[in-house]
């Protein structure tokens, strides 16, 4: 579903994610020297993201603000305290075998504002085997390139006035783990000679199937991948050209609901990386990048496909057969001379959807294969990262005692599969009595030439359509089931469990048991032994967690009768494991600062204790320490600028809820409470009365 269906379009290029990295916290198995004037023996952190407030260790904001961005020699502890999942940050691999490392404390792009900027990310292919197309829309489509822009005309290197902008926004629900990033645009945009064929504003997107190991050459975050997907609904598609070839149902009879854009991104790498320079030279050239507040950002491959979507199907991840890597075995060995995050690789997920209608067996393989670059580390230049050719391996349908009717190869190292979007389409006989009880009763699986398993279809495809949600604090500990997940309204969150491709219902005997880790704050050496959250779950059903106290709780689930997961997080399969990331901002007493309210439910409005050093103190404080770029705007922490209603103004519309999932809001993190929130506004209102 979602991508498989037809047409397929099919694009590939760059993406810049301009992030900010002050909040990242991977240097936290790092620590402080037992001289250090801030936090002797301390791990090296700059944001306290459970209470979301910097540490300051003590500085001024002038002194903090220099010292992020200056060289620091800290210590590296014994090896077995430190965390073992690998890192999301450049410039951590040059300083992990050194026993006394130097490092810049904000990391490799303080000044990043979260903005993604697409590059070049043109149409490669149009699958569209029955031809709903109209040939001057597939002829526009095969000459378009997609962004994240409000209008046309700003994908040339020197745009008019007046051309578009991006709006795309990436951030982390909980900025100190890999698994938890979310993008936000205000429009999706596919483009050919200064129009839209289509723009709308999408749905959010989650990261899904984190894998570290999309390089053989390329270590931690630069060699990682992971993939994403956002809808735009139909709504918002209306008199556009693109609906001339969409179906208004699917082959199974579902009304078109939109489009669906999967995209996944791999090679990440920056201008200053660190295997361009050496870990000194790395830290000379960030020095002197910052000294005038220069910009580092990452530029990621991307690769997606567009297609239609339809009613009842996820709207933030493919569905269908879900290919894993094996439990034991299935590991490929590294090349000689490789350098990436080895000794030996697994595949990524793979997913595999059954078309009746067409007899096909269609896989999406945006994830799986592995690439070798073999390029000088300049971060836009894209033919030198060619698919890893490690032999011959083919797709087959096997029953239980592993007699195989159907056998397909799969030619992965086809320069033409991005034209394609990495979805294969198989021809498959479901006529035949051997396969069609090997699809009821077998499953799928990806090997090689000496019959070993790289992926095998795990019965249970469980995923969320809210995996990634922010809660409020509540002191009284009851448990909440309701979360802010893509824009003002509070909804609920849920796994939805697929076996074998089809969704679970009430009727199925299965049942699971949640469970949560505690992942803030790092380091998480200690998050050990997951509790137990919830038992004979069923697909679908409302998940309720505790708040009491604010952080991070990441929920995943299993089967019943199967074990809990991992009793250490450092052995969470991110790649492979449903999540859901849960963020618990803090809730704190305010009232001091309030006039007494009229009625109940009325707006509140600051007393004359609520003064501009309050509300920097207590929020702003946070974002011009850890997000500097919001600064080069409007300074947040001079007050002179705030001192008129025509910025309270301003201020409250940026912070309102109705914002919250519109590439205006502030903060682009979304880590705004509601109490802070709340103290904000009413800060704001003082001006109006």
């Amino acid at each position: 579903m979602g991508v498989f269906h037809y047409p397929r379009i099919n694009v590939n290029g760059l993406l810049q994610i301009n992030v900010g990295t002050a909040n990242n916290g991977d240097y936290f198995n790092l620590v402080f020297g037992p001289d250090s004037p801030y936090a002797p023996g301390k791990p090296v952190m700059l944001a306290d993201s459970v209470n979301v407030q910097p540490y300051t260790y003590g500085m001024s904001d002038a002194d903090w603000t220099k010292w992020a961005i200056t060289p620091l020699q800290v210590a590296n502890p014994p090896q077995q305290k430190q965390q073992t999942m690998l890192s999301k940050g450049e410039g951590v691999r040059a300083t992990r075998a050194n026993e006394n490392p130097v490092v810049i404390p904000g990391e490799w792009n303080v000044y990043g504002d979260m903005g993604l900027t697409m590059i070049d990310v043109k149409v490669t292919g149009i699958t569209d085997p029955g031809g709903l197309l109209p040939p001057t829309l597939k002829t526009s489509l095969q000459q378009s390139i997609l962004s994240f822009n409000n209008r046309p005309g700003g994908n040339v290197p020197n745009p008019a006035p007046g051309a578009g902008r991006t709006t795309g926004v990436i951030t982390d629900v909980n900025p100190e783990d890999v698994n938890s990033s979310q993008i936000f645009a205000d429009f999706l945009s596919l483009e050919t000679d200064g129009a839209f064929l289509f723009s709308g504003k999408p749905t959010k997107s989650i990261i899904r199937w984190v894998n570290f190991q999309r390089n053989t050459n390329l270590k931690g975050s630069n060699g990682a991948a992971a993939t994403f997907q956002m809808c735009v609904p139909l709504s918002e598609l209306q008199g556009q050209p693109i609906l001339q070839g969409l179906p208004p149902t699917s082959p199974e009879g579902a009304k078109l609901k939109g489009i669906v854009f999967r995209y996944t991104l791999y090679r990440g790498l920056q201008e200053i990386n660190v295997y361009k320079y050496d870990p000194a030279a790395w830290i000379t050239q960030m020095a002197a990048l910052y000294a005038k507040q220069g910009l580092n950002p990452d530029y990621c491959q991307l690769q997606g496909t567009i297609a239609p979507w339809f009613e009842g199907e996820p709207e933030s991840c493919p569905v269908g057969r879900f290919l894993i890597p094996p439990a034991t075995g299935g590991t490929i060995p590294m090349p000689p001379n490789a350098n990436g995050n080895g000794p030996v690789f697994n595949l990524a997920p793979a997913i595999v959807y059954v078309n009746p209608q067409t007899s096909t067996v269609s896989v999406d393989f945006s994830a799986t294969f592995p690439e070798q670059y073999t390029g000088n580390y300049d971060p836009k230049k894209t033919d030198n990262n060619y698919k890893w050719d490690f032999g011959p391996i083919s797709l087959m349908l096997q029953d239980a005692n592993g007699n195989a009717p159907y056998i397909k190869p799969i030619p992965y190292i086809y320069a033409p599969n991005d034209r394609q979007g990495w979805i294969f389409d198989f021809p498959i006989d479901l006529s035949n009595s051997d396969i069609q009880k090997c699809l009821q009763e077998g499953s799928f699986a990806v090997f090689d030439d000496a019959s070993q398993t790289y992926l095998q279809e795990t019965p249970y495809f469980i995923v969320s359509d809210q995996s990634g949600v922010f809660a409020e604090q509540d002191a009284s500990h009851t448990p909440n089931n309701k979360f802010r997940n893509d824009g003002p309204d509070l909804v609920t969150t849920s796994f939805l469990v697929y076996k074998r491709g089809k969704l679970l219902t009430a009727a199925d005997p299965e049942r699971f048991t949640l469970y949560f880790y505690d992942t803030t704050p790092a380091p998480s050496e200690n998050v050990l032994n997951p509790s137990p959250l919830m038992t004979n779950y069923q697909s679908g059903q409302p998940i309720s967690i505790p708040v009491g106290t604010p952080g991070n709780r990441l929920i995943t689930a299993t089967l019943s009768t199967d074990p809990p997961p991992p009793t250490s997080y450092n052995d969470f399969q991110h790649a492979t494991s449903p999540i859901i990331n849960i963020r618990i901002l803090p809730t704190i007493n305010y009232e001091k600062y309030y006039q007494p309210q009229q009625n109940p439910g009325d707006p509140r409005v600051g007393n004359s204790l609520l003064t501009f050093d309050v509300i920097y103190n207590e929020v702003l404080r946070n974002y011009y320490l850890l997000y500097p770029a919001m600064s080069q705007r409007i300074p947040l922490n001079d007050p002179e600028e705030w001192k008129d209603a025509e910025m309270a103004g301003r201020l409250m519309k940026r912070i309102s809820l109705e914002n919250w999932g519109t590439a205006m809001t502030m903060p682009r993190t979304r880590d705004l409470s509601q109490s802070r929130r709340e103290l904000l506004t009413a800060w704001c209102l003082t001006f109006f009365q």
